[in-house]
């Protein structure tokens, strides 16, 4: 009897980490998922948005040239291959404001907070409705992401980190191996590790890593769905 309830709980778990996978139209080399738009940026630093949930992939082009970008339920924050600073309103709408300072990642995601770190892994966030009060943070890491209530990031050497998102208390170790690392998700952190392998955690996650069937080289999460890019820098999302 003890034995045949494992089989069913290891079926049972089998069956839980298993994703429907929706390839969207495009290409893109990152992606940023917002309750209401997609937005991304490809290999040439293009900038697209595409109203939720995007299924057919009608991707609008933006003006301007980014190599990053990340939003949120207001605003879409990008940084361009100089490190350059940008925000716009997330529909579109407008024009791309300058924000002062230099970042080679940025995160919109932290509730109240902007994220971000410079090309020397130097970390720093700034209030909402932040217009470059940047103020450093100590550590340092490649890539930050900012969720409801923690801020999540990884260091050159693929460490995971977490710490509250307003920059109180100091940085948690995190058990496991990440490349990239979103902490979006409403009840879930996801990323990816250097062979592109998926994975989730509850939050607020002290290492119970669950692999994701598929790879992706970068992901992000809107409430319960994943969004990502692969190696190809094919579009997917989970159904």
């Amino acid at each position: 009897m003890t034995q045949r309830i494992i089989i069913v709980l290891l079926s049972l778990l089998a069956v839980s980490l298993a994703v429907e996978w929706h390839q969207i139209s495009g290409k893109l080399m990152h992606i940023t998922a917002t309750p209401r738009f997609l937005w991304g940026v490809n290999s040439n630093h293009q900038i697209y948005k595409c109203k939720q949930p995007c299924y057919e992939g009608n991707w609008d082009q933006v003006s301007g040239s980014l190599k990053q970008v990340d939003g949120d339920d207001h605003e879409v924050w990008g940084v361009n291959q100089n490190d350059d600073i940008f925000k716009r309103p997330v529909d579109g709408s407008g024009t791309w404001v300058h924000v002062s300072g230099k970042l080679k990642h940025v995160s919109a995601s932290g509730y109240g907070y902007i994220w971000g770190v410079n090309s020397n892994d130097e970390i720093y966030k700034c209030p909402k409705p932040c217009n470059g009060e940047w103020s450093q943070v100590s550590g340092r890491l490649k890539q930050v992401d900012g969720g409801r209530g923690l801020v999540y990031g990884v260091n050159s050497a693929n460490a995971i980190y977490r710490r509250p998102v307003d920059g109180s208390g100091t940085w948690e170790r995190i058990p496991g191996s990440l490349k990239h690392v979103t902490g979006s998700g409403i009840d879930e952190v996801f990323g990816v590790n250097i062979n592109d392998e998926i994975y989730r955690c509850p939050k607020p996650c002290s290492g119970e890593w669950l692999k994701i069937n598929g790879r992706l080289k970068q992901c992000d999460a809107n409430g319960y769905t994943i969004l990502g890019v692969n190696s190809s820098d094919n579009i997917y999302r989970s159904n």
